[in-house]
């Protein structure tokens, strides 16, 4: 066996253990822990002590990171209407990562849009397999791939927000 052929499996291996781990992650902190060991393997940079802030936006916005500040803002209207429509329970997981990873890559100093794009892109092709939806929604405007969203559309932002206690539970140390 060639050491191409080895890597090709190892690394086919590696993408279907992600897929794996993606599909049955159970919360954002889960989502969000693979989306920074990815990010760390592919890029080399990481970043701790990130806090997750829900809030209610137009559907035409997924997320924002206020850059200066260790804040991801995730549409929950947005991500609420993505339950319900998803067509596979595992599409939201996908959804979701792509969102956070989106995000992440501003936190980490990555400020153009097109950049985050072709960089989300590339790392979800590696880590996931190019035929991955993440692929997909790294590539194209959801609201083209899921046109049932136009319907639900917000129009404002809300006022309210939640803070998700348990996010980025990697980076933090416990006392007890």
């Amino acid at each position: 066996m060639s050491i191409d052929n080895s890597y090709a499996k190892f690394k086919q291996a590696q993408r279907q253990e992600t897929r794996r781990r993606v599909e049955r992650a159970q919360d954002f902190d889960e989502i969000f822990e693979l989306v920074k060991r990815i990010v760390e393997q592919e890029l080399g940079k990481h970043r701790a002590g990130l806090t997750l802030i829900l809030s209610d936006m137009p559907n035409t916005v997924g997320a924002y990171h206020p850059v200066g500040s260790n804040n991801l803002v995730v549409n929950r209207a947005l991500v609420d209407s993505m339950r319900k429509l998803a067509r596979d329970p595992r599409e939201i997981n996908s959804f979701v990562f792509m969102i956070l990873l989106h995000e992440y890559l501003h936190s980490l100093g990555y400020l153009d849009e097109g950049q985050v794009r072709k960089v989300s892109r590339d790392i979800c092709s590696d880590a996931l397999g190019p035929d991955h939806i993440t692929v997909k929604l790294a590539n194209a405007n959801w609201l083209e791939l899921y046109p049932e969203l136009v319907n639900s559309s917000r129009t404002s932002f809300s006022k309210g927000f939640e803070v998700v206690k348990k996010f980025d539970s990697s980076s933090m140390s416990y006392i007890g």
